[in-house]
């Protein structure tokens, strides 16, 4: 028998005696070592990458760098999995994730161990037994989960635990060694539709109860943002990442001489934007496209106005993306880029959560300023409102 099939029948095995163990190691550790070399502004790479190193991934996942296993090919994830810096992975054995799964930083989780006797362990033994973590779990930062531990879905681990055996479904945990707190009720084990919907791309019955949602939400800060839009002689305007299509419906009371365009890369949205534009679609004054920031399916100096509502937080690209915007909009047009956060001191713990679970791409004002001369604004303008977080940054081209 090799050490390999040692090892996967969970046996005490010596991983050094084995070439093809340690040219498997060696393969991940150098694979693990370009990935957390890529910038994290090339997502398209890094998530190619990822997905040769893992044995499994499914949809909306990333690994913050960097990021270390020592096989890869025993790591599974769900959808909608986030796992912060400095994240280990020991998977000699399988280790499992389910869906909405969160990991804080300085996260372990180690299938392998050595045995007590000091006799058998000089001798390089080891085994490795398997980890598994349910769906819906958040693991606070510096959690060591140890081998052969199941983790319940919809629990939460306390940041620094260290947990050694077991952990149910729907309970807080916390300590060394990680025990039950308290259950979790019904309420707060629902999931919410944020997460459920996928903000950066909303999908399915959660992510249109989602956006009917925000059609409410981010009213307020629409309609503070939309006070600086002169609509005078705008005749296209364009909205990206129409969400639920509130949005357009403002643009059209606003400027009722105006065609008007939704765009978003969502089926969801773009189906959900239509149902609640469905009169003005009919009068011929609006139109709901599925297409990407990345490549608007227009020509140049086509808009008027441009808006965009609590959406930049997710562009794939954003430099490259608002040269694209300002491509389209016609010369001495205007781009209104409208947030309820962005980078600065004093933003509550729950934002801050918020920003690192979504990965929101959250620049300052003196980024934004940044961003937008190189895209090629001849100005910009910043807007915030007294005693809030928002922003409404204006660029004219």
């Amino acid at each position: 028998m090799t050490e390999k099939e040692k090892r996967d029948r969970g046996q005490l095995y010596i991983p050094g005696r084995d070439q093809d163990l340690h040219g498997e190691i060696t393969r991940a550790k150098d694979l693990c070592h370009e990935y957390n070399l890529i910038r994290p502004s090339d997502t398209e790479k890094k998530t190619e990458l990822i997905r040769r190193i893992l044995g499994k991934m499914g949809e909306n996942c990333l690994f913050v760098s960097p990021f270390w296993c020592d096989y890869g090919y025993n790591i599974e994830v769900g959808d909608h999995f986030f796992a912060n810096h400095n994240c280990v992975i020991l998977d000699g054995a399988k280790v499992t994730f389910g869906d909405y799964v969160y990991l804080g930083p300085d996260c372990g989780f180690y299938t392998a161990g050595h045995p007590l006797d000091v006799r058998s362990r000089n001798q390089d033994l080891e085994y490795a037994y398997p980890i598994t973590v349910g769906d819906n779990v958040w693991i606070g930062g510096g959690v060591k989960v140890m081998p052969g531990v199941t983790i319940g879905s919809n629990t939460v681990i306390g940041g620094g635990s260290v947990v050694v055996s077991d952990i149910p479904a729907g309970v807080v945990a916390a300590g060394n060694p990680c025990r039950v707190i308290r259950r979790l009720d019904s309420e707060e084990i629902e999931v919410p539709d944020t997460l459920m919907g996928n903000p950066g791309k909303p999908e399915g019955e959660a992510g249109a109860a989602m956006l009917a949602r925000m059609n409410k939400t981010h009213g307020p800060v629409t309609e503070w943002a939309l006070s600086f839009m002169d609509p005078t002689g705008a005749d296209r305007l364009l909205d990206i990442g129409c969400g639920g299509g509130a949005t357009i419906e403002r643009l059209a009371k606003l400027a009722p001489q105006a065609r008007i365009t939704g765009l978003d890369h969502s089926p969801i949205s773009v189906q959900e934007s239509k149902e609640f534009n469905q009169a003005l679609i009919d009068e011929g004054r609006v139109e709901v496209l599925e297409a990407s920031v990345e490549e608007l399916p227009f020509e140049d100096n086509t808009f008027d106005r441009i808006t965009t509502v609590e959406s930049f937080y997710f562009w794939p690209a954003p430099q490259e993306n608002l040269k694209e915007v300002r491509r389209v909009l016609k010369p001495g047009g205007r781009f209104f880029l409208i947030a309820d956060i962005y980078g600065k001191a004093g933003l509550d713990q729950t934002t801050l959560e918020n920003i690192d679970l979504y990965d929101l791409f959250n620049p300052s004002k003196e980024e934004f300023l940044i961003l937008f001369r190189n895209a090629g604004f001849i100005a910009v303008k910043i807007h915030v409102k007294d005693g809030t977080d928002w922003i409404c940054v204006e660029g004219i081209k």
